[in-house]
């Protein structure tokens, strides 16, 4: 189970998702470990995407992972499949068979971080993720100063 200060935390960040993230859904978020957060996203350019944040089970004093779940398959320019894991394009591995994507590096992570914010990032990153699309540049050249 949570923590008291771990369930008032929890509550603040569901406010704070609802508020700017319409939409927002919560998967298991009574239980330790297995809570996700799922939000839409439109990009400039008119694509939806879904990003799913896992609260980790010491949150906040872990950094979560935030994956791409819809859609499922992301490809690069080329057609081929986004690497697993790249620094040029931001992506950290899998979970639950979904790209994951950089937001903040595990070592810079603080509490005081929000799930707010990892989303915002992770919106960057879809941004970031069109302009490679257009362009056949690395997501890297786009996120480079963010």
């Amino acid at each position: 189970m949570w923590s008291t200060a771990q369930r008032q935390r929890l509550a603040v960040e569901k406010q704070i998702l609802e508020k700017d993230f319409r939409g927002a859904r919560w998967h298991d978020a009574t239980s330790r470990g297995g809570t996700k957060v799922d939000v839409d996203f439109t990009t400039n350019v008119g694509n939806r995407y879904t990003l799913r944040l896992y609260v980790p089970g010491d949150w906040p004093n872990s950094c979560p992972q935030l994956a791409i779940v819809s859609p499922k398959t992301i490809r690069q320019r080329n057609g081929d499949a986004l690497p697993t894991s790249s620094n040029n394009f931001h992506t950290l591995g899998s979970v639950d068979g979904y790209q994951c994507i950089c937001h903040y590096l595990p070592s810079s992570w603080s509490a005081s971080n929000t799930m707010y914010l990892v989303f915002l990032k992770g919106r960057l990153w879809l941004e970031a993720y069109e302009n490679h699309r257009r362009t056949g540049k690395d997501i890297d050249q786009f996120l480079k100063h963010v």
